[in-house]
Protein backbone atom coordinates (compact mmCIF):
# COMPACT_ATOMS: atom_id res chain seq x y z
CA UNK A 1 0.00 0.00 0.00
CA UNK A 2 2.74 2.73 0.97
CA UNK A 3 4.82 1.82 -2.16
CA UNK A 4 1.13 2.81 -4.12
CA UNK A 5 0.77 6.12 -2.37
CA UNK A 6 4.32 6.80 -3.32
CA UNK A 7 3.98 6.11 -6.76
CA UNK A 8 0.36 7.62 -6.74
CA UNK A 9 2.15 10.91 -5.36
CA UNK A 10 5.37 10.99 -8.07
CA UNK A 11 3.09 10.26 -10.87
CA UNK A 12 0.48 12.60 -9.96
CA UNK A 13 1.19 16.65 -11.25
CA UNK A 14 -2.10 17.98 -12.26
CA UNK A 15 -5.47 18.95 -10.33
CA UNK A 16 -6.51 16.95 -7.32
CA UNK A 17 -3.08 17.75 -6.79
CA UNK A 18 -0.20 15.28 -4.88
CA UNK A 19 -2.03 15.54 -1.12
CA UNK A 20 -5.36 14.32 -2.54
CA UNK A 21 -4.19 11.61 -4.53
CA UNK A 22 -2.40 10.35 -1.81
CA UNK A 23 -5.30 11.14 0.19
CA UNK A 24 -7.23 8.69 -1.63
CA UNK A 25 -5.19 6.11 -2.22
CA UNK A 26 -5.61 5.93 1.89
CA UNK A 27 -8.76 6.05 1.62
CA UNK A 28 -9.40 3.38 -0.80
CA UNK A 29 -6.96 0.73 1.14
CA UNK A 30 -8.78 1.80 4.90
CA UNK A 31 -12.05 0.88 2.77
CA UNK A 32 -10.68 -2.19 1.39
CA UNK A 33 -9.45 -3.20 5.00
CA UNK A 34 -5.75 -2.85 3.46
CA UNK A 35 -5.40 -0.67 6.69
CA UNK A 36 -7.37 0.30 9.98
CA UNK A 37 -9.03 3.29 10.52
CA UNK A 38 -6.67 4.16 13.37
CA UNK A 39 -3.33 3.20 10.67
CA UNK A 40 -5.36 5.45 8.20
CA UNK A 41 -5.80 8.44 10.02
CA UNK A 42 -2.43 8.38 11.36
CA UNK A 43 -1.50 8.41 7.72
CA UNK A 44 -3.89 11.66 7.01
CA UNK A 45 -2.06 13.66 9.70
CA UNK A 46 1.37 12.50 8.65
CA UNK A 47 0.34 14.08 4.74
CA UNK A 48 -1.43 17.14 5.95
CA UNK A 49 1.80 18.24 7.67
CA UNK A 50 2.99 18.32 3.58
CA UNK A 51 2.50 21.51 2.01
CA UNK A 52 1.97 20.84 -1.88
CA UNK A 53 5.71 22.37 -2.48
CA UNK A 54 6.80 19.89 -0.33
CA UNK A 55 5.15 17.37 -1.94
CA UNK A 56 6.25 18.05 -5.44
CA UNK A 57 10.42 17.84 -4.11
CA UNK A 58 9.03 14.76 -2.56
CA UNK A 59 7.86 13.62 -6.08
CA UNK A 60 10.56 14.94 -7.99
CA UNK A 61 13.37 13.07 -5.83
CA UNK A 62 11.53 9.88 -7.38
CA UNK A 63 13.76 10.18 -10.48
CA UNK A 64 16.87 9.77 -8.04
CA UNK A 65 15.17 7.19 -5.71
CA UNK A 66 17.34 5.86 -3.02
CA UNK A 67 18.19 5.57 0.73
CA UNK A 68 18.15 9.11 2.23
CA UNK A 69 15.57 10.45 -0.47
CA UNK A 70 13.25 12.32 0.07
CA UNK A 71 10.87 9.75 -1.44
CA UNK A 72 11.77 7.42 0.90
CA UNK A 73 11.89 9.51 3.77
CA UNK A 74 8.21 10.15 2.76
CA UNK A 75 7.41 6.49 2.57
CA UNK A 76 9.00 5.91 5.66
CA UNK A 77 6.93 8.43 7.57
CA UNK A 78 3.79 6.63 6.47
CA UNK A 79 4.96 3.67 7.49
CA UNK A 80 5.55 4.60 10.93
CA UNK A 81 1.84 4.48 11.14
CA UNK A 82 1.38 0.69 10.71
Amino acid sequence: MLAVAVVGLSACNSDPGRKRVVEDIIQTSVEQGDLTEAQGDCMFEKVEAYSETQLEEIAKSAEDAGPGTAIELFEADLAACK
